[in-house]
């Protein structure tokens, strides 16, 4: 049954209409038909953010497997598929070099329909990684909106969500991908300069960063994720719209 729906679903996602904004999308461009989209409604669905990743430890021996949860006074606004593209780049060290992250540029799809057509979550999570796979050039229609983006402007990442709120994002903590984390990107848990925002990216296809080789190359990975926007509605959604962007650092992925 889950292979049936996800098939059917993934029919709907690869008809994104965001594909042929592409362009407008990266520069920031807001819409006024998504002006009033709703929150995700999963207090009927029972639906959660997956936490449990691959064990990860730091260089002082620490180990988890386990994202930080969502703070308890921060609903689930807005739930997304994405698909989008890291570079990093390796200044020809060898396999022993650890890249460099460059930016991302990344397409946010509004998730929330699929949230009543299909049969379960783990449904949902099956869908990301036929979304990563799909031939983009073969998209005509559309079905799913196109709701924002994700790009790196001054070694910041930015998030927009159109006619919703625009915000920079520091990661704060990541986690390997629990299956091929080689291929399958870090998951990760980010937040906004005034915390006003958590977003969890989790369940990623692709987009592991490269191993470094003998050259000075400029690397580029293609990815799928599911992005779990999560947003306390006392604090304005525009709260960190205006904080400067100084960061002396490429950010990590988000």
């Amino acid at each position: 049954m889950v292979a049936i729906t996800t098939s059917l679903c993934l029919t709907a996602i690869v008809t994104l209409s965001c594909l042929r904004r592409t362009e407008a999308a990266r520069r920031f461009d807001r819409r006024s038909d998504l002006d009033d989209v709703p929150p995700v409604n999963v207090s009927t669905s029972g639906w959660t953010v997956p936490l449990h990743g691959g064990t990860t430890c730091d260089l002082n021996g620490t180990c988890t497997d386990s994202l930080t949860a969502p703070p308890g006074n921060k609903p689930l606004q807005y739930l997304a598929v994405a698909r989008g593209v890291y570079t990093w780049t390796c200044t020809g060290g060898g396999p022993s070099e650890k890249p460099v992250f460059q930016s991302q540029s990344t397409q946010l799809y509004n998730a929330a329909p699929l949230v009543t057509q299909l049969a379960s979550e783990a449904a949902f999570h099956a869908l990301i990684p036929q979304l990563c796979d799909y031939d983009y050039a073969q998209l005509e229609n559309s079905t799913l909106e196109c709701m924002g983006t994700i790009g790196t402007i001054n070694n910041t990442a930015i998030v927009t969500l159109f006619e919703i709120a625009t915000f920079a994002a520091t990661s704060f903590e990541s986690i390997l991908a629990p299956n091929d984390p080689e291929y399958n990107g870090p998951w990760g848990h980010s937040i906004s300069p005034r915390k006003s925002w958590d977003v969890y990216r989790v369940e990623v296809a692709g987009g592991a960063p490269p191993l470094c080789g003998s050259e000075k190359l400029e690397y580029s990975s293609d990815y799928a994720a599911e992005y779990w926007f999560f947003h306390a509605g006392r604090e304005g959604l525009w709260a960190d719209i205006n904080v400067n962007i100084t960061s002396g650092r490429t950010t990590e992925e988000i």
